[in-house]
């Protein structure tokens, strides 16, 4: 049996083979979203992102047409994608589901609104704020628990065995709990993650 040739370099290949290497590597991009900003595997493929679009746009290669037609066979914003893959790492390319939601960011029980960051309490801020009031009026609220425990493992820092608690129901075995004051340091990391942001 023959060997496969090995494929040309990037600058030797067609035009339309470099559309199709530009549409492979944003969705290579997009099935890594959930590990950047730090896995090398996510940064080489935004890279392959950055390096093929160059190519093409030294050839003026229109790629919008394609680029629509990735984001309707893959339900992502793909033209979103192309561009904060380019501007990394000014910009974290997390992305976009057709609601234009970032699925790495979606809130945890509503998933309607993002949180602001990979950090913390994977609620946004709605969600989190009746959190913390359904902690405080014993009103449970769908997608979270609210318990007390004696098992001192699965107490927050904050936590004893009077402490009440809110977890995500969904978790098996139940691993992070969160009580009022979780939830009011959360909101002023946030606050001063907006400042800073802002600034």
């Amino acid at each position: 049996m023959q060997s496969t040739p090995p494929p040309l370099p990037m600058t030797q290949r067609p035009t339309d083979e470099l559309v199709e290497d530009l549409c492979l590597a944003l969705r290579d991009v997009g099935v890594r979203t959930w590990s950047l900003p730090d896995d090398e595997r996510a940064i080489s493929a935004v890279q392959s992102v950055q390096l093929i679009y160059s190519l093409l746009k030294s050839r003026n290669a229109n790629v919008q047409v394609r680029i629509e037609r990735l984001s309707d066979e893959t339900s992502w914003q793909m033209e979103t994608l192309l561009r904060e893959c380019l501007a990394f790492p000014s910009v974290i390319p997390y992305v976009r589901d057709s609601d234009g939601i970032r699925s790495a960011l979606r809130c945890g029980i509503c998933q309607t609104r993002e949180r602001p960051d990979r950090e913390g309490i994977w609620l946004c801020d709605i969600c989190l704020t009746q959190a913390k009031e359904a902690i405080h009026s014993l009103l449970p609220m769908k997608g979270l628990v609210l318990l007390r425990t004696y098992n001192d493992e699965l107490w927050c820092k904050h936590a004893n065995a009077e402490t009440v608690l809110v977890a995500f129901d969904d978790y098996e075995p139940l691993d992070s709990t969160y009580c009022k004051e979780c939830i009011s340091d959360e909101q002023s990391r946030r606050e001063a993650l907006r400042e800073r942001t802002e600034k």
